[in-house]
């Protein structure tokens, strides 16, 4: 089991990888200014837009419980629905397989209302069909009469077209003259009616019409596109990243739609979009959901025979896995402070304080602290004892390296701030187990291993222009900001591969027992 969980980590990080490394190859001729340019092109109108859409888009996915419920029950007033169905899929919309993932969330919500663990499996397998169902009639609409030269062009795509739209009219008619139930791998499975199902198309078909509006609406800010064309390109890639464990599709989704974008179109200018569309139809929902989440929490509290010791009790089990997050978020803002430039002015003025030496050491050791906040941010939310004073030193030693290598004092704020929580939630670290001795989870491994790629891609990224000589190692320059980056990133990277080694050290050699 501990084998397979391994080998499943590594085929996620592999597959992550590969798609940073697409995403590289389609930049590789754009310098990085080109980006923060395309960024900063995006008409501020387009992004309430988008945002706007957004909002719609969401309100759609609420249809797709309503639709089920109607069929598998229990039925429920649509304002009952609502903020259920949005958390449902603002969660499970940033996870892997998100439609069924979906389905845990949605279960835990509705199951105060009547809804059991047999419904709500029907319920995820009925939205699955939903989902698919508008996919294959927009992906066929568009195949079909798209008029461009782009990817997916020409008769191999008008029969794929064909066959989509044949596939949805497959199940209509299905749904209409087929009253017996189906045995589908010795279960009985009753397909809905007609009705139930040009539901699901309407409300897929809007579903997927307005996230892909949202994206559309960031694009066409900035250059001239064909909505049909870039409907192909958006809905290959969201299917593409349905297949991969990958949190929300995070990369696949923007490789898939930077390689098939319509031809003619710069590549920063659909990044800039697509980075966008990351934040506004994914981070966003995301902290709405856990602002309502967090409010129905005290809305219990509040409800509670002794709402002080209940909320005691909250504060307590969240306590290790809000500082496991933010020991992480720490972590990696000090890995990206070590890829990207500093501010020139700041240098300047640390220099004449400063010897060079103390600079670049300091620089050099707060990506290595960094690196080590990473990778040991899942040992807070085990309550591990070793891991609150190895990550509670950190934080201290990481104020200072700070200060001496950039002078930043609003991450040296934020460190400290997390220190002093840190400092205060002692008591919430019981155990005293080595950390060699605990399992580190699949998603933390996908995690640590996505930061690290990313911090060493974005490091490329950046100084690719940068010519690089024999003496890079050696070089130092108070604005060499391209060696500073490249021996930050071969620092962290060693921290990394130590990290592997000692897991797989002691992952393969077993406990001595005491007798």
């Amino acid at each position: 089991m501990k084998s397979r969980a391994a080998l499943r980590s590594a085929l996620t990080l592999l597959l992550f990888g590969l798609a940073l490394w697409a995403v590289d190859r389609v930049l590789r001729a754009y310098p990085a200014a080109d980006i923060l340019r395309a960024l900063q092109a995006v008409p501020p109108r387009s992004i309430l837009l988008a945002v706007a859409i957004t909002l719609l888009g969401y309100l759609a996915l609420v249809g797709y419980d309503v639709v089920a419920f109607r069929f598998v029950g229990p039925r429920l007033p649509l304002h009952r629905m609502i903020l259920p169905s949005f958390i449902s899929f603002a969660v499970s919309n940033n996870a892997p397989a998100s439609m069924v993932t979906a389905g845990g969330v949605r279960y835990r919500l509705y199951q105060p209302q009547g809804l059991t663990l047999l419904a709500a499996a029907a319920v995820a397998g009925l939205n699955i069909i939903t989902y698919a169902l508008g996919l294959c009639v927009l992906a066929g609409v568009a195949l079909l009469f798209r008029s461009d030269s782009g990817p997916g062009a020409g008769l191999p795509g008008r029969v794929v077209g064909m066959l989509l739209l044949a596939a949805a009219a497959g199940y209509l008619l299905a749904a209409r003259f087929v009253r017996r139930a189906v045995r589908v791998r010795g279960q009985e499975v009753r397909l809905p009616p007609l009705r139930i199902a040009v539901a699901q198309l309407g409300v897929s078909v809007a579903d997927w019409a307005l996230s892909s509006g949202a994206l559309f609406v960031l694009v066409a800010g900035v250059s001239h596109i064909s909505y049909l064309g870039f409907l192909t390109a958006f809905l290959v890639s969201q299917f593409a990243s349905l297949l991969v464990p990958i949190p929300g599709g995070l990369g696949v989704f923007e490789a898939g739609v930077l390689l098939l974008r319509p031809r003619g179109i710069d590549a920063p200018l659909i990044l800039a979009a697509l980075l966008l569309y990351r934040v506004v139809y994914y981070l966003l929902p995301l902290t709405a959901a856990g602002a309502l989440l967090a409010f129905d929490a005290l809305q219990r509290i509040r409800r509670a025979d002794q709402p002080f010791r209940e909320l005691m009790r909250r504060v307590h089990s969240l306590a290790p896995r809000v500082l496991a997050l933010t020991t992480f978020l720490a972590g990696v803002v000090l890995l990206v402070s070590g890829a990207i430039p500093s501010d020139d002015r700041r240098l300047a003025w640390l220099a004449r304080l400063l010897p060079l030496t103390v600079i670049e050491a300091s620089h050099f050791l707060s990506s290595i602290v960094g690196a080590v906040l990473v990778l040991s941010a899942w040992g807070l939310e085990r309550r591990s004892h070793v891991a609150y004073h190895l990550v509670r030193m950190l934080f201290g030693v990481g104020i200072v390296l700070t200060l001496l290598h950039s002078f930043d004092l609003r991450l040296a704020t934020f460190l400290a701030v997390t220190l002093a929580i840190l400092v205060l939630a002692g008591r919430e670290f019981p155990r005293p187990e080595p950390l060699a001795r605990q399992p580190m989870g699949p998603r933390w491994v996908f995690a640590a291993g996505a930061v690290f790629l990313v911090e060493a891609w974005t490091g490329a990224l950046l100084y690719r222009n940068v010519q690089f000589g024999n003496d890079v190692w050696w070089h130092f320059a108070l604005f060499g900001q391209g060696s500073r980056a490249l021996r930050a990133a071969v620092g962290a990277s060693i921290v990394m591969l130590l990290f592997a080694i000692e897991r797989l050290i002691s992952g393969s050699v077993p406990a001595i027992r005491r007798h």
